[in-house]
């Protein structure tokens, strides 16, 4: 590869060289679990399941700025692809803002070095966007903890070498009584399910984890007892302007596609691009995803800066979650039947716009968040 002087922009290069590369491990997907292990090493391979993590852990050290550049062009050239190593990259943010130097730096090592996936298990059948109400319980014993619980909807599920869950040690306490815990797939009493089967969620595995009895020391538990819920919401804070930056590629993708096809497709003598109901909405659409990046870089930017940064982690991802889905429908319609059979790529992104609206809270999360800073 070539270098400029420019090094965000050689990041971008890099990523295009790197999803034609890796585009091939997209095309076999019969084993869903082997799949998602083949496509997670290919990443952890570049280091980009560890973008975040500092150099001396064995991570690429980059700024929030140049990751959310990097997933961006992930995401427009290998599209449905990045929910392994950004769940990764969450669950690594909640190990760095907790426990011991040395503690951290061992599993953030680990993670890098030994190109590990790691599980987020939070959401329950009863907690979602409240998650106060988890019910999976962590009961304290002389050792450390014994926790009970099933959670649903968990990326990496089957491919992680590391959990982090979401138990409660006092529920009277609500938000207060949340801890997080580090539990190894292997540890006695965690069950894990098969793969849900999931549209739009390319090389990569959901499931639900079921911890029967499980013991955790309390040296796996992340930072101080209750902090749970605030190492969780700094992370979803971080997380969600990178989500959105996964949103724009995937949109810019999709709009790339349309563009094409309206300008190839005749239709009564002229092509669709010449009739001004299509053409002016994809002016409206372009419009949308400059102010999609911008937003996102704006809040990668801030939390570079050290300045306060929620409510533009949520504007981001409110609105570029919206943008790719509303792109991808409207690609859908355009393209007709061409974009529902099975290997249409609008067809792949119009469903993974409906995956990405939840993932860090979903619209009317988002919207709450930014209500609560006004």
């Amino acid at each position: 590869m070539t270098h400029s002087n420019n090094p965000r922009q050689d990041l971008v290069l890099e990523a295009k060289q790197f999803a034609i590369e890796t585009a091939p491990l997209l095309e076999n997907s019969q084993d869903r679990i082997e799949s998602a292990r083949n496509l997670y090493a290919a990443f952890a391979r570049k280091n980009y399941h560890a973008l975040l993590i500092p150099e001396h852990c064995g991570g690429r050290g980059l700024d929030y700025t140049s990751t959310g550049i990097v997933y961006e062009a992930l995401s427009y050239h290998l599209p449905g692809s990045l929910h392994a190593p950004i769940t990764t990259a969450h669950c690594a943010e909640m190990i760095k803002s907790a426990n011991t130097e040395v503690l951290r730096d061992t599993y953030l090592s680990e993670i890098a070095r030994k190109g590990l996936a790691v599980g987020f298990c939070l959401t329950e059948n009863s907690a979602g966007s409240d998650i106060a109400a988890i019910t999976t319980k962590a009961k304290k014993t002389r050792e450390g903890y014994v926790i009970n619980g099933e959670k649903t909807v968990v990326l990496n599920h089957a491919i992680a070498s590391y959990f982090i869950a979401f138990a409660t040690t006092s529920p009277e306490r609500g938000r207060a009584g949340i801890n997080a815990f580090i539990i190894k797939p292997e540890t006695k009493g965690v069950k894990i399910s098969a793969p849900y089967e999931v549209e739009g969620l390319t090389g990569s595995v959901m499931g639900e984890v079921l911890f029967d009895k499980v013991p955790a020391r309390q040296k796996y538990r992340l930072g101080e007892e209750g902090s749970g819920y605030f190492l969780l919401m700094e992370t979803l804070d971080k997380g969600r302007p990178l989500v959105a930056a996964n949103c724009t590629g995937s949109a810019h993708r999709a709009f790339d596609i349309i563009v094409t096809y309206t300008k190839q497709r005749q239709q009564f003598r002229k092509n669709l691009f010449a009739f001004q109901g299509i053409s002016l909405k994809l002016a409206e659409y372009a419009t949308r995803l400059n102010a999609a990046r911008l937003l996102y870089l704006d809040a990668l930017g801030r939390i570079d800066a050290g300045q306060s940064f929620t409510m533009e982690a949520s504007m981001s991802k409110l609105f570029a979650s919206e943008t790719l889905t509303d792109i991808t429908s409207f690609g859908m319609d355009i393209l007709g039947y061409r974009g529902i059979v099975t290997s249409s790529l609008i067809k792949k992104l119009y469903q993974e716009a409906q995956l990405l609206k939840s993932i860090d809270g979903t619209a009317n999360v988002q919207k709450m968040v930014i209500a609560s800073q006004l």
